[in-house]
């Protein structure tokens, strides 16, 4: 396959292997964005260049990936000009200087050793939380451990491990999470976020091969958006089974004690606290 990107495609169709997050793209996938009523079509590379006191060549070098390291200045004078979110400013400083990679992301350890680090304590401490969600994960997003309450409310995920392939190759995902697409969109944000912060390591590249031919996944992930923290603590699901809804109150944690390269993720059910709309919408009925 042929690697395409938000700027470049093969043969005009955006088909193939999707690229690593890069500046190039990244900014002119910013720059081209709506921004009604004055740019409905975005900002001219001179347009942009004017708001960032650089010349508009200076831009194009930036997006035709001549020049790949510009100062720490230009790029805050184009996350400004740009708008950017402080997750988007700050991931942009990462593509621009990569920081150096730690070995635990860059290199992780493989997910069956993880699980050896997992005590007996751990496994009492989530299983006892039932019937609340709990399970240990890394920051990869593969969950190593769940409780019999985690398992069930994410039908097949112990299976595929990730959580990213989860919500885009698993189908009972969009069936039980209930804002399927928002939950979706901001774990493609955290992955692209890491991506770039760690210097597109190997594990990151090869979720990104197996996602490449998903439509909905490339979708998200060529909006060239980032995050790294959830907004609101609420995920709405559904029971796999009576598909009844109901509300989880998610905290994603260190654990006490345990220098170990995973985290615990703790989900406090509670009865549907979600906006009635949720009940009707389309994505109730999927």
């Amino acid at each position: 396959m042929q690697p395409v990107n938000a700027g470049y495609t093969s043969g005009g169709a955006a088909v193939g292997q999707l690229l690593a997050p890069n500046l190039a793209d990244f900014v002119r996938t910013h720059r081209t964005m709506p921004r009604h009523p004055t740019h409905p079509r975005g900002f001219s590379r001179p347009a942009l260049a004017a708001l960032c006191d650089v010349s508009a060549s200076y831009i194009a070098q930036i997006e035709q990936r001549e020049k790949l390291s510009p100062s720490p200045e230009v790029v805050d004078a184009i996350a400004r000009a740009l708008h950017l979110t402080p997750a988007e400013h700050q991931h942009m400083h990462n593509l621009a200087e990569p920081k150096t990679s730690g070995p635990r992301t860059h290199a992780p350890m493989p997910v069956a050793q993880m699980r050896e680090l997992i005590t007996e304590d751990l496994y009492a401490t989530a299983t006892d939380l039932a019937p609340h969600l709990s399970g240990y994960v890394d920051e990869r997003w593969n969950v190593l451990w769940a409780n019999e309450s985690y398992s069930r409310a994410y039908p097949r995920l112990m299976e595929v491990v990730n959580i990213l392939i989860w919500f885009f190759l698993v189908p009972e995902a969009p069936r039980v999470m209930m804002e399927w697409e928002d939950e979706a969109r901001l774990t493609v944000n955290w992955f692209r976020w890491h991506m770039g912060r760690y210097q597109n390591p190997q594990w990151a590249l090869d979720l990104l091969g197996r996602l490449s031919s998903c439509e909905p996944f490339r979708a998200m992930y060529l909006a060239e958006r980032v995050d790294f923290e959830r907004h609101q603590p609420l995920m709405h699901l559904r029971d796999p089974d009576t598909l009844e809804p109901y509300s989880v109150r998610v905290q994603i944690t260190d654990i006490p004690g345990v220098d170990a390269p995973f985290q615990w993720f703790i989900g406090i059910r509670y009865p549907f606290k979600g906006p009635p709309s949720l009940l009707d919408g389309p994505e109730s009925h999927r």
